[in-house]
């Protein structure tokens, strides 16, 4: 097959899947190219989206929240000739000759905005190819009925129902988990991964993430947690691209041992294997990512929106457990991370989700067409 992915760049959990997928199919042999869906309506509205996303993210996201929650009750928003779908098919004709020059015969979108750009490039020049929409949080994100791909690839059977009430074709809903890059398919030893982080081997370690941004009350949680936790824990900081916090937290803690901060980092998996806990907001990704590795979780309701849905699917499943305030958060982490009991039954309950977390579901049905 030859193979276009498109990705977007608003946050970093579309692009990982991307680049789960991409790892997946170059693995059986095809040629794979992925690209960011907006860029084919121009670099400056790419780079616009991106921005004023993150900033949102980082520094409003009640209006972030607030903004979601419109799209999912004004579901005509994504519907052809409402202005939000004309912006998006002014990439059509891009797309579609980037397609045509390609060769590709397969697409396939980790976004809703690709996957409404392709429907309408398919429709304006008919196109004979075969694609596909990967959901990258535990809901329906809004938009995607407005589409008309072949394939709707979902985290969870769970959500099924929900999106044939939506008018989803039920024939053309495919239950594989999202699709995480090839380091947190494999379980690492605990204490080589310490020793490779250079971490004491005895301690208790709890890993702290804000997504790929570095997004949430990272500073308050860890002032939280430093107070609270003795000299056995320890504690890694990932900041992702957001350098103001990670130059903010390796000032304040730069005298203390048991905090290590990070920026943005490709050890992830690594600091994962290392950890007993993850306390982190629950992007799709991260999420997933941890539940694979079987990590416990404690998650932080920092933007709401879709991110609300994540919380709600693995609180329920047993897996995370959530709090109210940055001091609560961090009480209750500490609670979890010293008791073994406690996070065995957490990564017990990851377990299923783990097992049917499967990217070559993808693969198979793309390969069938």
């Amino acid at each position: 097959m030859r193979v276009l992915i498109l990705s977007s760049n608003n946050g970093g959990g579309h692009n990982a899947v991307a680049e789960a997928l991409r790892e997946v199919f170059e693995a059986h042999g095809d040629t794979c190219r992925v690209e960011d869906c907006l860029s084919f309506i121009s670099e400056d509205v790419s780079e616009a989206v991106a921005k004023s996303h993150n900033f949102m993210y980082r520094h409003a996201p009640k209006l972030f929240d607030s903004g979601y929650r419109h799209t999912v009750r004004h579901p005509k928003t994504f519907m052809e000739k409402h202005n939000g779908r004309r912006l998006l098919a002014l990439g059509r004709k891009n797309l579609g000759r980037a397609i045509e020059a390609g060769s590709f015969d397969t697409v396939i979108c980790t976004h809703v905005f690709g996957s409404l750009m392709l429907t309408d490039a398919m429709r304006k020049y008919d196109l004979r190819v075969h694609t596909g929409v990967v959901e990258t949080d535990y809901t329906a994100t809004p938009g995607t009925h407005a589409g008309g791909l072949d394939w709707h690839f979902i985290p969870s059977a769970d959500l099924v129902q929900g999106l044939i009430a939506l008018g989803v074709d039920e024939r053309k809903i495919v239950p594989c988990g999202i699709p995480v890059r090839d380091g947190f398919y494999a379980k690492g030893d605990r204490l080589a991964a310490r020793r490779a982080l250079g971490l004491d081997p005895d301690c208790r370690h709890l890993l702290v993430m804000g997504g790929s941004m570095g997004a949430g009350p990272v500073p308050e949680l860890v002032s939280a947690l430093v107070k609270e936790m003795d000299e056995r824990c320890a504690v890694s900081i990932v900041c992702g691209t957001n350098r103001s916090l990670k130059d903010t937290l390796t000032a304040l803690y730069s005298g203390d041992d048991r905090v290590r901060v990070y920026g943005y980092v490709d050890t992830v998996p690594t600091l994962m294997d290392a950890s007993e806990l993850l306390l982190t907001k629950p992007g799709g990704i991260t999420v997933t990512e941890a539940a694979v590795k079987r990590l416990p979780m404690v998650l932080v309701n920092t933007v709401a929106g879709c991110e609300a849905y994540n919380l709600d699917f693995f609180v329920r499943a047993g897996g995370a457990v959530t709090a109210g305030t940055p001091q609560t958060l961090a009480h209750l982490a500490l609670a979890v991370l010293r008791d073994p009991a406690w996070q065995s039954e957490m990564s017990a309950a990851l377990e299923p989700i783990a097992r049917a977390n499967d990217r070559e579901i993808v693969w198979r049905t793309m390969q069938g067409g």
